[in-house]
């Protein structure tokens, strides 16, 4: 698809996202299948601010790099008195990246922050998008809807499965509205293809099959490395969270991507796009029973996550 088609698809699905959060302060976006123990399950869930059908709505980013930055600050900045949203306050642990969203949201520089829960006490954010890598998805989300936030997160929700059902009980039990940006997933065809499945037009799922490919001549996601990144312009250790520490390493804060601790790998960042609508289309709403999967590194080595990968999963 093109680069056209999938910046439509994120507006798209960003635009959706504001409506909901207008419109369901008190509106769970989860389901009730899953019940698993997470902390502070036992509150009562805040009523959050009563945002009313005229009142703008105050966004709030967590993680302003190049996703963050260039895809939702921007889209959000640009189309703010459209839909009738402020782009208020933005967090990144990178010196530069908070500047530049500083200076291009127009803030004060008190709207910035190098801790995200800084910017959850701000009672005046109503939603949080969260752009940050990936192990900081399940952390931020949680925290954001316990301060009564509705919340925008970048695929994958989160880096581990067991993280995922404290996401998604966080998100029911506080009432939050949550969505995923995995925006090809908005499209009707996809919901219609269930409805086909389910009304028995189309007879009983054998096989789906889908794949992708991102070939680079340097090496997928070896990104420019910035060399204003220095152990003083970055708070390192924070964006390490729970890893582990490490020596402060460029590489590894800007193509994040290539390192175990840190992502999915190939899976998470561009199978989901595939994956995701293939799910949905299916009409099928169970976990696979059994799931073989396997990777190799033919090309690309100066990673830890493969650069081929092959899944097979068989659904009830």
């Amino acid at each position: 698809m093109s680069q056209f088609k999938d910046q439509s698809a994120a507006a798209s699905s960003r635009r959706t996202f504001i409506k909901q959060a207008a419109a369901a302060t008190a509106v769970t976006g989860a389901g009730s299948i899953i019940k698993t123990p997470v902390y502070g399950q036992n509150q009562a869930p805040s009523t959050g601010r009563v945002i009313g059908a005229n009142d703008r709505i105050n966004v709030g980013f967590v993680g302003v790099g190049n996703q963050g930055f260039n895809t939702h600050v921007r889209q959000i900045k640009n189309n703010d008195a459209k839909h009738n949203v402020q782009a208020t306050a933005a967090c990144d642990v990178f010196s530069e990246y908070r500047d530049r969203a500083q200076e291009f949201m127009g803030v004060k520089s008190g709207n910035v922050y190098n801790d995200h829960r800084k910017l959850l006490e701000r009672k005046d954010i109503d939603a949080v998008v969260i752009a940050t890598v990936d192990h900081w998805h399940a952390p931020v989300a949680i925290e954001s809807m316990e301060a009564d936030k509705h919340v925008l997160i970048e695929k994958p929700m989160t880096r581990y499965l067991s993280e995922g059902f404290d996401v998604y009980d966080t998100c029911k039990r506080t009432k939050r509205v949550m969505q995923i940006g995995a925006v090809f997933c908005i499209e009707k065809k996809w919901h219609q293809a269930a409805q086909l499945v389910r009304d028995g037009m189309i007879g009983p799922l054998v096989l789906g099959q889908s794949s992708y490919c991102r070939n680079s001549p340097k090496g997928e996601w070896n990104y420019t490395i910035n060399p204003k990144l220095t152990n003083k312009s970055v708070d390192w250790n924070r964006w390490l969270g729970k890893t582990g520490m490490r020596p402060f390493n460029a590489d590894h804060f800007f193509r994040w991507r290539k390192y175990n601790p840190y992502c999915c790998g190939i899976l998470g960042d561009l199978l989901a796009h595939k994956i995701h609508p293939l799910m949905i289309a299916s009409g099928n709403p169970e976990f696979p029973n059994r799931v073989a999967c396997l990777g190799t590194k033919e090309i690309t080595t100066d990673r830890d996550v493969p650069d081929n990968t092959q899944v097979l999963a068989n659904f009830p």
